[in-house]
């Protein structure tokens, strides 16, 4: 309860109106690069490079140097927020807890680029990794509008005829930018970190005057046949948890091999935070990359 309330005061006046939005993404660039804190880079051998114009991020553990295979990271923040100190130190614990490799691209964020900027460039990056790597031992791993580009980019994957990554691997995923379902505005009180309006502003910058729902933006109305195994976790307090629902029942009705996590009473990306309840889930993570 206390992590929730704490949640309610920090994040949750983030998402109230644009003009929250705005003035914390002002406070948040002058504080924020993206960059592995010093934690992190004592952690994991780090690379950074840019690919076609866009700083990547190669994270390996020092032990195996990630022998177990590839993961390509996509990290939320509502399409505004840079990959942050919390995400990078869970993410390095999780390479070197499953011995794997991580690209981590800082891709570019509202409100001053649009998918537009993002979605040809990350297609590209999956072809250059899967010329690189086997496609059987890549990961596509995402959180929150991370996990729903991570979806986008394997559907795209599967229309294009590439081949599919080993598995998908989404955390509290955000797969409908339009937030048409509506159970989730009747969720608005309940979640302690996410507000519908804030949300809406985000998406609608990210979409740069396209329809939020088109199946591009929005994977939950795209094909899911095809995809190839998939893996959702996802809190029960959570505002994104009816679309998540329907994305499970839209799973199973076109025979995805689903594993699909549900964390009674736990908020957005309850994963990440130093818990109880969220080991059996790393715990889990670390399963599906070891094997």
């Amino acid at each position: 309860m206390l992590v929730k309330a704490l949640l309610r005061l920090i994040r949750k006046p983030i998402y109230a109106s644009e003009q929250t939005l705005r003035q914390h993404i002002a406070r948040a660039r002058k504080k924020e690069k993206g960059d592995p804190p010093p934690s992190v880079q004592r952690a994991c051998q780090i690379e950074k490079d840019s690919w076609q114009g866009i700083t990547c991020y190669t994270l390996r553990p020092f032990s195996e140097k990630g022998a177990n295979g590839h993961v390509l990271y996509l990290h939320g923040g509502g399409y505004h927020g840079e990959m942050v100190p919390q995400r990078w130190q869970w993410l390095s614990t999780l390479i070197n807890r499953s011995d794997v490799t991580a690209t981590v691209p800082l891709y570019p964020l509202v409100p001053e680029h649009t998918y537009r900027d993002t979605y040809p460039w990350l297609f590209a990056l999956y072809q250059h990794l899967c010329d690189t790597l086997h496609p059987e031992n890549l990961t596509i791993m995402g959180d929150s509008a991370g996990a729903g580009m991570a979806l986008s980019l394997v559907q795209q994957v599967v229309a294009q005829g590439l081949p599919h990554p080993k598995q998908t691997l989404l955390l509290s995923p955000w797969v409908d930018l339009a937030l048409q379902n509506p159970a989730i505005r009747q969720r608005d009180r309940s979640d302690p970190t996410l507000t519908s309006a804030g949300l809406l502003v985000a998406a609608r910058w990210w979409a740069g005057g396209d329809d939020p729902a088109s199946p591009v933006l929005s994977p939950i109305h795209g094909s899911l046949a095809g995809i190839g195994p998939l893996l959702i976790a996802v809190g029960t307090d959570e505002l994104f948890l009816p679309d998540t629902l329907l994305l499970r029942e839209r799973a199973r009705a076109e025979g995805v091999d689903l594993e699909f996590i549900e964390k009674e009473g736990l908020a957005h990306l309850f994963m990440f935070a130093p818990i109880p309840e969220a080991k059996p889930v790393v715990d889990r993570l670390v399963e599906r990359l070891k094997h």
